[in-house]
């Protein structure tokens, strides 16, 4: 069973894909505030989570220097984006099912967030978001 701390940590680990994404979005499609807005709130949730790791005193996941090839169309970038937030939205799933308290209920918040933002990007409703 996944522990508290290592749901936080592949939480984060998609948290700096996700800062590393939306500026490259922006870049090559700076007409599109999406990018800017995504980036923003991944910035913030990726320092609350950084926040807490080091309060339970854990050594937090690294960000890579990059994380493969970069979209290279406007349809590629929007389906990069829905694919970033449905793979958040699993963690901050995971992290629900493993923790209690203050920790559940940010992973329930950013859950919310995640769903949201991936309907921003164009993608489906989901009854139950992060469930396969």
């Amino acid at each position: 069973m996944t522990t508290p701390t290592e749901a936080m940590q592949d939480w984060l680990a998609l948290e700096h894909e996700a800062v590393w994404l939306y500026p490259v979005i922006g870049a090559r499609f700076p007409q599109d505030e999406r990018a800017t807005t995504s980036f923003s709130d991944h910035r913030l949730t990726r320092d609350r989570l950084l926040a807490r790791l080091h309060a339970t005193g854990a050594a937090p996941a690294t960000p890579h220097l990059a994380y493969g090839k970069p979209p290279a169309s406007r349809k590629a970038a929007v389906a990069a984006a829905k694919d970033m937030e449905s793979r958040i939205s699993a963690a901050c799933l995971a992290l629900t099912g493993v923790t209690e308290g203050a920790p559940r209920t940010f992973a329930v918040e950013e859950l919310r967030r995640a769903a949201l933002a991936a309907l921003v990007w164009g993608a489906e409703p989901q009854a139950f978001p992060g469930l396969d």
